[in-house]
């Protein structure tokens, strides 16, 4: 879970018994770092490499805390809508249709009002980015603001997206500048795995990875972990999920080994992926173990590896 609110002082004693021992690469942030954070709502004092590891090993932060840091890294101080005008038939078909299919599991958004919330974010950043318009993934991106009430939500929603437009533009090449940055770091990071997934016929990397650039890593991750893969965004863009992705790769290569049929291999990439990786960061954080945890999967490096 994102809030441990009765281990603050463990987890903070933790986080500082695990990092000298390493000498690894990132300055650890303490609670009385993220309360100055807070109360100054700038991050000029920090490196925001550190920022973004921290937000994993940092259990004392609730979910009104992530929220609260959305709008403290938001770089949209000052955002207006512009005047509203009426979308094209063609957008609001498409929205209405995948305003229907979006997180179904979930019971709250199968409420008019939920709905209704979610079909004006999206109603309004086809208005707001016309070359762009809409395209599908975002509603999950939307979705996830709703279901959490953040405040200001078309002023998140409306960044999220434009800073990463490229992936939804007619023709998606920032989608395909993703994958084969993708696809370069498997070869070279974890050449095994990468050899299998060719030698069982996955050549396209887009079957199961694109879902996680189009929705922002969003439709399969637990509810509570979703506002701080949304920070994550905010602090360091979409190149960090590609990070982020060849991580949880590493942490699941021998499970993805295993399996020999392209459809079970797709299945658990798609669905189950970065539900393990959540998984065993609950685990390596009950069993101090996480800063190693996060090394042994590439996420810090040593001092003379950077």
């Amino acid at each position: 879970m994102l809030a441990s609110k009765n281990s603050d002082t463990e987890n903070e004693n933790n986080t500082k018994q695990q990092t000298p021992r390493h000498n690894l690469s990132f300055v650890a942030i303490q609670k009385e770092d993220w309360n100055q954070i807070m109360e100054e709502e700038s991050i000029n004092d920090f490196r925001q490499k550190d920022l973004t590891l921290a937000l994993f090993y940092s259990t004392f932060l609730t979910i009104e805390d992530h929220i609260n840091l959305m709008h403290i890294f938001s770089q949209f101080k000052d955002f207006e809508m512009p005047n509203p005008q009426e979308p094209s038939a063609y957008y609001a078909e498409l929205i209405d249709r995948d305003v229907g299919r979006t997180y179904q599991q979930i019971p709250q958004f199968k409420d008019k009002q939920k709905q209704d919330q979610l079909r004006t974010l999206l109603l309004n950043y086809a208005d707001y980015d016309p070359a762009v318009g809409y395209a599908q993934g975002m509603n999950f991106i939307a979705g996830t603001l709703v279901y959490f009430q953040v405040p200001q939500p078309q002023k998140i929603f409306n960044e999220l997206i434009y800073n990463n437009r490229n992936n939804y533009i007619a023709g998606t090449p920032g989608l395909f500048e993703n994958l084969a940055k993708l696809k370069f770091k498997l070869k070279t990071s974890i050449p095994k795995l990468f050899k299998h997934l060719q030698d069982i016929g996955l050549n396209d990397l887009g079957i199961c990875f694109s879902p996680y650039y189009l929705t922002m890593m969003l439709q399969n991750t637990p509810f509570q972990y979703q506002i701080l893969i949304l920070n994550i965004y905010q602090l360091m863009g979409q190149k960090y999920i590609t990070k982020l992705l060849i991580a949880m790769l590493k942490l699941s290569k021998n499970t993805i080994m295993k399996l020999k049929d392209v459809e079970k291999v797709n299945k658990y990439i798609r669905t189950e992926l970065v539900v393990n990786f959540f998984q065993e960061i609950e685990i390596c954080r009950k069993e101090q173990r996480l800063i190693q945890l996060l090394f042994n999967i590439g996420l810090i490096k040593r001092v003379n590896q950077y």
